[in-house]
């Protein structure tokens, strides 16, 4: 694909409250760096998943695809990093994905190339719902609360931290 599609992701910024806080945190990420990753990692899919029913609440609606094929997953290359947005499906016949969701959220040129030269085309306008919901105010706010109340559980639910802490043996 010629043009780079609209992202979306969101950046969410690490404030401390209080030093306390920052020294337990500080302390987690250095004595149990395994721990440290799946807190973080749980935690941003937590904040991800609120993101995901006001993103189908705004998607553009015609077959409904796009809007059912929203989703928050986990990052593949920079972890810990949560997806939030429209998957693509296995195929073009995939009823659960939408294949064509880059031209929605970024939008299609008036002017193809082709062999014989540059063809006029119908051009469609960018609706780039994703960010644009990521980026609310009050859907950011609520995904930072749902990151914070998943980290401060960690510290003050024992079975919570009992099961992010205890890892099965790979061979």
């Amino acid at each position: 694909m010629a043009r780079t599609p609209a992202r979306s992701v969101t950046e969410f910024e690490v404030k401390f409250e209080n030093s306390y806080t920052q020294f337990q945190l500080g302390f987690e990420q250095g004595s149990n760096p395994r721990a440290w990753n799946r807190l973080l990692a749980l935690s941003l899919l937590n904040a991800g998943r609120t993101m995901v029913k006001p993103m189908k609440q705004e998607a553009p609606v015609r077959t409904g695809r796009l809007r059912n094929s929203i989703n928050a997953k986990r990052g593949m290359y920079q972890r810990p990093a949560v997806t939030v947005g429209p998957r693509p499906g296995q195929s073009r016949g995939d009823l659960k994905g939408a294949w064509y969701r880059w031209f929605v959220t970024s939008g299609t040129k008036p002017s193809r190339e082709t062999k014989s030269g540059i063809k006029a085309v119908r051009g469609v306008a960018a609706r780039p719902f994703v960010v644009k919901t990521a980026t609310r105010t009050d859907v950011y706010k609520r995904a930072l609360d749902t990151y914070w109340s998943t980290i401060d559980k960690y510290f003050t639910d024992k079975v919570f931290k009992d099961r992010i802490t205890k890892f099965r043996k790979t061979r």
